[in-house]
């Protein structure tokens, strides 16, 4: 029989009413496993305690430590390890473990978006089905991933489309990889980005996401200049493109010597390059030295550049990381 670690982290698959009627942090990994159907009886599965907390309240910190302990349970007699985690971060913590995991056996996040007390929760569901992906042959070649509502998003690729309803992961663009059906688990794709870089010393790293819209201008991005950021996430308009009002700011940050990546508000397709010729527009950045993040959210572009900031990566590296799946 297969063995398989569940980490529980907290957030509302671990939450349950109390008196007042709100649903708060309760349950711990001990009493997530308890409460599945047969599962156990074809995989066994062990609990191993994180924390009990909204992911909302998730850090830095948190991230660095709760690698520490996968790569712990990985050296134990474990075939796959369930990660179960609040869903307002998962994506997050699951790519931040995607780029700094190097480990032989699956990792598999899962939450829900129903509390234990909530009607037709989908608590058990997920954990069934994370286990059943964390337990396939498979999985180990896929990187870390997220399981939900019985689809299966790689962590480079998901993120939460909807506040609430119980299928909120998507892989917007590709699809999902794969999916548990009739206690199977079948696969569609392997993604062929799949970076691993290991992790820096991450203390005191600061990364700052600053959006664009109608009439921004420099002042936020001052704000962090004068803070001693260690980098910028810039959040672009269409395929490419910033106002007018932010540009000092961004010359200023870039002079700082403080890597700007820009991301964009839409959620799918790629950066133009060469097609506009205005102030503000795509080339126009990358003259100035800004980095295209290309495809990844806002979110997901921070994380990578702390971890690369991490590791002590250059201007030039960070650019090479960033672009060189399009542009090398």
């Amino acid at each position: 029989m297969k063995k398989v670690a569940l980490i529980s982290t907290g957030g509302t698959i671990a939450m349950k009413k109390d008196k007042t009627g709100l649903a708060v942090p309760q349950a711990g990994g001990k009493e997530l496993i308890d409460s599945l159907p047969d599962i156990r009886s074809e995989i066994s599965v062990e609990d191993v305690e994180f924390k009990n907390i909204p992911s909302a309240h998730m850090n830095l910190k948190d991230l660095v430590d709760l690698r520490k302990l996968v790569m712990d349970v990985s050296n134990r007699e474990y075939d796959g390890i369930v990660i179960t985690h609040g869903t307002d971060t998962m994506e997050e913590t699951a790519y931040f473990l995607d780029l700094t995991l190097d480990i032989d056996i699956p990792v598999v996040l899962t939450g829900s978006q129903r509390n234990l007390s909530a009607i037709s929760s989908d608590v058990a569901v997920n954990i069934v089905d994370a286990v059943r992906v964390a337990a396939d042959d498979k999985s180990a070649e896929m990187g870390v991933l997220i399981v939900f509502a019985s689809e299966i998003v790689t962590a480079r690729e998901a993120i939460k489309t909807h506040r609430s309803r119980v299928d909120t992961f998507k892989s917007i663009e590709f699809g999902p990889i794969g999916t548990v059906d009739n206690n199977r688990v079948i696969w569609f794709r392997k993604p062929l980005i799949n970076e691993k870089y290991g992790l820096g010393d991450m203390n005191g790293l600061s990364v700052d996401i600053i959006p664009s819209y109608l009439g921004s201008d420099s002042r936020i991005i001052r704000n962090s200049i004068n803070d001693n950021v260690d980098g910028i996430i810039l959040q672009a308009l269409g395929a490419g493109h910033i106002p007018e009002g932010m540009l000092d700011g961004i010359s200023e940050a870039i002079d700082a010597s403080i890597p700007v990546v820009l991301t964009s508000r839409p959620l799918k397709g790629r950066f133009f390059t060469d097609t506009y010729g205005f102030k503000g527009a795509e080339k126009y950045l990358r003259n100035l030295g800004v980095i295209f993040g290309e495809d990844l959210p806002s979110q997901k572009v921070r994380i990578k550049l702390l971890v690369l900031l991490s590791l002590g990566y250059d201007y030039e590296r960070i650019k090479y990381e960033f672009e060189k799946n399009f542009y090398m």
